[in-house]
């Protein structure tokens, strides 16, 4: 799930810091076009642990865009790491802009009971410097990409926390359908927070 475009406080999103020009300032066709072109999308690798912790901790401690509440150690994302395959239900696919990891998105276990075995949970994140410039919907794209070619996977839920616009607008250009609300469905950071389950059926 990315951050917001706008700056709706430090604890529910933050401004986007492009890469050139002032914050806020709407990043010209040419640089979007140069970093698309110099962006990776690969499949994730044990050594790329240390820059998701770095990603998914940002979001932990400073956002409401995930519900984890404990910043995550390397150890344990390596172990995390360890569920993902190249041809499974579980996979982890990640953006490299000259040589750096700036994001990831991973579907992952949706429930522990197993008739929701075909149903995978996606996520998204990318380092606040690269939100807003397209590369999120490619690497969101090369994973639901691979998961369309997996027959045990039969749909992908994607959980975003309300408000959201960037997300709710990048699942919605991804194909993916408003399948319900949590109302009030998490607590963090002193109060409750909305979250909208989004639902993709993956051409099956």
């Amino acid at each position: 799930m990315i951050c917001p475009d706008g700056g709706i406080g430090r604890r529910a999103g933050f401004k986007i810091q492009f890469p050139q020009g002032s914050e806020g300032s709407t990043p010209s066709p040419g640089t979007i076009f140069k970093l698309l072109v110099n962006t990776t999308i690969r499949r994730g690798r044990e050594s790329d642990m240390p820059a998701l912790r770095d990603i998914i901790n940002h979001y932990i401690t400073e956002t409401v865009v995930t519900f984890e509440m404990v910043k995550m150690s390397l150890e344990n994302r390596k172990t995390w790491f360890t569920q993902f395959t190249n041809d499974g239900r579980y996979q982890l696919m990640v953006a490299e802009v000259k040589d750096e990891v700036v994001g990831y998105a991973a579907s992952l276990r949706f429930h522990q009971r197993p008739a929701y075995a075909p149903s995978v949970m996606t996520s998204i994140y990318l380092c606040p410097h690269h939100i807003g410039l397209g590369i999120g919907k490619r690497v969101y794209s090369a994973l639901l990409d691979e998961l369309k070619k997996v027959d045990e996977v039969h749909r992908a839920y994607g959980l975003v926390v309300l408000p959201n616009p960037g997300s709710e607008k990048l699942h919605e250009k991804l194909g993916f359908q408003v399948a319900g609300l949590l109302h009030e469905g998490g607590f963090k950071f002193g109060k409750y927070h909305d979250v909208r389950m989004y639902e993709h059926r993956l051409g099956k």
